[in-house]
């Protein structure tokens, strides 16, 4: 049985395997967190800030996403379907990603509160067992959906544990599917806004590589820049250390940071030949601060 006991204000980790995920860097980050009363995530992700800080009077999570957005919304309401409804995914782990990702791909058309429940469910168990945990809709990207992590759905009870304590956060918390631009309306100085982009370098490469299902052309940075330039919260945004995010927010306070990426390896062809993984790599990163 689940046991419900929990203190909804304690750190907790993301429940995502995310690209770019700031679980282990958001206890680098609560050093920088400014007084507040209002909180808003207006491109959660992984919701990684949002589950290891302390919850404010009002809370806002935000993502483009549709599956993340009924996965959340479901956590949210409709935890013990959820529960009941991942239980059942038993047997062969290879035929239950090819129904979630080939046999169900009605699921991802869907938007808003259409089938909640089926979605929330797809997303979570093809973030659990897809490469790299990138959970890519877009049709032109099938290549990026592809099952990788047979082990991602074990200890289920240990994992829907966890998941209980992320649902009794998430009550605290207004969750949307729209633009960021939406997000920002009424922010005042008492509010809070973290913003965590894709890295700016993602932006540039090849759409076949990008990393996420909504990603971010260098257009969309811009209009990002001069939106949190306009608002009289108090901002902090995450970016990868090049020097395009220092001029978009130019005049900003900059923490330079670093941490190892979870999952990614500096593999060299020696490595290889003697199938030995290298050392993680570290990642150099900046915190942007308009207080």
């Amino acid at each position: 049985m689940l046991s419900s006991s929990t203190n909804a204000d304690k750190p907790l980790r993301s429940p995502l395997r995310y690209p770019g995920g700031k679980t282990r860097a958001a206890k680098l980050f609560s050093p920088h967190f400014p007084e507040h009363t209002d909180y808003r995530e207006i491109l959660a992700g992984g919701g990684a800030v949002f589950f290891h800080k302390p919850l404010a009077k009002t809370n806002w999570l935000n993502d483009l996403h549709p599956g993340l957005y009924a996965l959340y919304v479901t956590l949210r309401d409709n935890f013990d379907e959820f529960a009941a409804l991942c239980k059942k995914q038993t047997g062969e782990r290879r035929r239950l990603f090819n129904y979630w990702a080939t046999e169900r791909r009605d699921l991802m058309e869907a938007s808003g509160n259409q089938q909640l429940l089926e979605r929330a469910v797809q997303f979570y168990f093809l973030n659990r067992t897809v490469w790299g945990g990138r959970v890519v809709f877009d049709p032109s990207r099938k290549s990026r959906l592809y099952f990788s992590n047979p082990s991602g759905w074990s200890r289920l009870d240990q994992k829907l544990q966890h998941l209980m304590q992320i649902s009794q956060k998430l009550r605290a918390a207004k969750i949307t599917c729209q633009g960021y631009e939406k997000c920002l309306a009424g922010a005042t100085s008492n509010t809070f806004i973290y913003a965590d982009p894709p890295y700016y370098r993602e932006s540039v490469s090849h759409p076949t590589d990008r990393l996420y299902d909504k990603s971010f052309d260098l257009e969309c940075h811009q209009r990002l820049a001069a939106a949190l330039n306009d608002t009289p919260a108090k901002v902090m945004v995450s970016y990868d250390d090049c020097p395009e995010p220092r001029e978009l927010f130019r005049g900003w306070n900059f923490v330079e940071l670093q941490w190892k990426y979870s999952g990614t390896y500096a593999v060299t062809k020696e490595a290889k030949a003697n199938r030995r993984k290298e050392k993680k790599i570290t990642g150099r990163e900046l915190l942007i601060l308009n207080y």
